[in-house]
């Protein structure tokens, strides 16, 4: 049993990782550190409760463990890992503070009934407590109230993390109990949720794309500029954030690098010439991570499918021929033509990639060649040594804490933390990325609040601009209803004018209608008619419609009240989960996080 169990810890580990409200936790009730947090020995402070770096190394290791694991093998994405292990021991923590704060707790005696009683599903699919495939609960007792087993180590910690786990589901259900019970839904409330599943409409309507007015004919004052910029100064809102510009030396190949690869290349071909199955060369050396494993078989292709050189290179060559060495943008390929299919002009081949990446001496070089900016930047300044170098210094705009940087992606986000610890002039150390090795200067930094209306300019402009395109394209439909309102046939009316008319529906409030979108004004326009009713003309983010009532089914009072009381549950359920949700969001953003990462890590 000891032996199945020791296999079975690291799943149970990421149970309890996995375990609370969805977020990865790692083991309840540890000491993190103490409430200093001061020095290099905290990856960072939740609420004043330090995160040691050795109990954010343990989590680190457990989760790479893991995840190996599930992988089989494959190494882990360190910078992925520190992320995710981060935000799950900040929620966590979070958590349960507020777990302390609201004195919401679990006995030991509750403790001991539920792990003798009621083991987690997991646990209950183990080998170790199964009698004939079927999970028995006597056996899984015995083993809890054996005294041997908390003699021996890997059962202990597997006791402890199987009450971990249970601890936290307690808890958490106690939680989500408490916020539940402050919840209720009302009579009117349950007939509305009813009435936006149930209540369906049909609608002919027809529609005038904002893009049917040229960009150019619209004219935006600055009066109006600034009253569309207050009246959605919310969308331009952003928290505490830093600028920084940096420079970027791509990790591209050299000549030499591919050279070498086209000489790995020819080696191949010279093994095919010497008797080498093609098929099983391409399954062992291939770097096309689909063909390879079928021996480079790339199936029936034609003219156009593949890039240009690999093609020409293809038809080239005779059934059963090797080609030389193809250099395209994925590399160098041998090919090997297996069939000519001469009724529709296709052929099947298989090739060996070999694709065509920076030598360590690449790597090295353009390593070197950051590291001496980054110095000349330290000396001169970030814009002169560019200056002198002769490279672009791209401005990366601004962004709040923990952000990767835009054009660079995952795994810089340490160098924005990083920024944020410092003052304007810093020049970060060489990173890297998988395209490109950079250096970050911090450019400025401001205070929450919302984004100034000249940098907001573009993305004000093209918001006002589409509204103002839509209105002019309701004219349009205001003529149609005129004409329809003074007796006229919508479809012939509309025909007239040049435009079809088209149907939506049956639909619900709740319903998301083709080509329309979901809970917009169209859907509540239409929810509004009545029957044969047309509307007002009704603007939308892609121009604007006309809308006439075809159909609206009945209220039907039997069929709400049979329903009724399923309905009341649904609802319930929902706002509860919503209740959750806001107050998960509400202990977050109240929370006072200091984030050390940067400072140990690259992520």
């Amino acid at each position: 049993m000891m032996t199945k169990l020791r296999e079975s810890t690291g799943i149970i580990m990421w149970i309890v990782i996995l375990a609370f409200i969805g977020l990865i936790v790692v083991e309840w009730g540890a000491d993190y550190s103490g409430t200093s947090g001061k020095g290099t020995d905290a990856v960072g402070v939740i609420n004043g409760q330090a995160v040691s770096l050795s109990y954010f190394r343990d989590a680190l290791r457990n989760a790479a463990r893991q995840r190996s694991r599930e992988d089989k093998g494959a190494q882990s994405d360190e910078g992925a890992l520190v992320r995710e292990v981060w935000g799950a021991i900040v929620n966590n923590t979070i958590v349960r503070q507020e777990l302390v704060r609201l004195e919401i707790e679990i006995s030991d005696a509750e403790l001991v009934h539920y792990t003798q009683t009621q083991p987690p599903p997991a646990v209950q699919t183990m080998e170790a407590f199964q009698t004939e495939g079927e999970f028995d609960l006597a056996l899984y007792q015995a083993f809890l109230n054996d005294q041997s087993t908390y003699s021996q180590k890997e059962n202990k910690n597997f006791v402890l993390q199987l009450e971990n786990l249970l601890q936290n589901q307690l808890v958490t259900h106690r939680l989500q109990k408490m916020l539940m019970e402050t919840v209720r839904v009302t009579p009117p409330e349950v007939l509305q949720y009813y009435r936006d599943k149930t209540q369906k409409v049909t609608v002919d309507y027809v529609f005038v794309p904002g893009t049917s007015v040229a960009a150019e004919e619209v004219e935006i004052t600055e009066a109006e500029r600034e009253a569309h910029y207050d009246e959605t100064s919310h969308q331009y809102h952003h928290a505490d954030q830093v600028r920084l510009i940096y420079a970027i030396f791509p990790r591209q190949a050299s000549a030499d690098d591919s050279a070498a690869v086209a000489a790995e290349a020819q080696r191949l071909l010279e093994d095919i010439a010497a008797g080498a199955d093609f098929a099983e060369l391409a399954e062992a050396m291939s770097e096309d991570e689909v063909s390879a494993a079928n021996g480079g078989d790339l199936g029936a292709f034609g003219r156009g499918a593949m890039v240009k050189p690999f093609e020409e290179a293809a038809y080239a060559l005779e059934v059963g021929e090797v080609s030389d060495p193809v250099q395209t943008r994925h590399g160098w390929h041998l090919i090997k033509l297996e069939e000519r299919l001469e009724d529709d002009d296709q052929l099947r081949a298989r090739h060996i990639l070999l694709k065509i990446r920076p030598s360590q001496d690449t790597e090295d070089a353009l390593f070197e060649r950051a590291e001496a900016f980054r110095s000349l930047a330290k000396e001169r300044g970030f814009q002169a040594a560019a200056d002198a170098e002769q490279i672009q210094a791209r401005d990366g705009g601004y962004y709040e804490r923990a952000s990767p940087v835009r054009g660079l992606g995952q795994g810089t986000s340490w160098v924005v933390n990083l920024l944020f610890d410092s003052e304007p002039g810093l020049v970060s150390p060489v990173g890297s990325v998988q395209s490109a090795y950079f250096v970050a200067h911090l450019q400025d930094r401001r205070l929450e609040g919302e984004a100034p209306l000249e940098e907001v300019r573009q993305r004000v402009d093209l918001s006002l601009k589409n509204r103002k395109r839509a209105e002019l394209a309701g004219r349009q439909l205001e003529d149609i209803r005129d004409k329809v309102l003074r007796g006229g046939a919508f479809g012939d009316v509309a025909g007239e004018a040049g435009l079809e008319v088209l149907t939506a529906g049956p639909f619900a409030r709740a319903d998301f209608v083709a080509d329309i979108g979901r809970s917009n004004a169209f859907v509540g326009v239409a929810l509004g008619l009545e029957s044969g009713q047309l509307s007002d003309v009704v603007a939308g983010a892609r121009g604007a419609y006309l809308l006439k009532l075809v159909e609206k089914n009945d209220f039907d009072q039997e069929d709400f009240q049979t329903s009724k009381p399923a309905l009341e549950r649904e609802l319930l359920a929902q706002r509860q989960r919503e209740a959750l949700q806001t107050w998960l969001t509400q202990v977050y953003e109240t929370a006072h996080i200091e984030d050390h990462r940067h400072l140990n890590y690259r992520f």
